[in-house]
């Protein structure tokens, strides 16, 4: 749960064939006027409130951060960011990769939030994966 009262959650809208290139993040239910972004990983994982966030990190091994020219979003009144995502060039940290047929990758969404005494703080979405083909 985050300041908002309610759970964030991600979803992914489009579909799963690469060729296609059709993939859309949503993030909803968020704080109104959060800034945040999304993340990227082939690595599932659990680590409960990093670096002081109030949320939980599903991702793990190599996580790659949508953080290119507007792709940092703010939540504005919806408490909701989107993103149309590239499939030929997926953020990792040694640079971007392509998805291809076969490949799970798994999504989440970060943003600021603010804890129960009204310290700034983060947190996150659910998680989800899309296994492409």
């Amino acid at each position: 749960v985050n300041s908002s009262g309610a759970a964030a959650s991600i979803s992914a809208a489009g579909t799963r064939v690469v060729t296609d290139n059709n993939v859309t993040l949503t993030a909803s239910s968020m704080p109104t006027m959060a800034t945040g972004f999304f993340l990227v990983s082939q690595t599932q994982n659990f680590v409960s409130g990093p670096g002081g966030s109030q949320g939980n990190l599903c991702l793990g091994g190599s996580l790659g951060r949508y953080v290119g020219p507007g792709q940092i979003q703010n939540s504005g009144s919806t408490g909701a960011i989107s993103l149309q995502i590239d499939l030929m060039s997926i953020p990792q940290p040694q640079g971007s990769t392509a998805v291809v047929a076969g490949d799970s990758w798994n999504f989440q969404a970060w943003f600021r939030d603010s804890s129960s005494t009204g310290m700034s703080t983060s947190n996150f979405t659910n998680g989800v994966e899309v296994t492409f083909q």
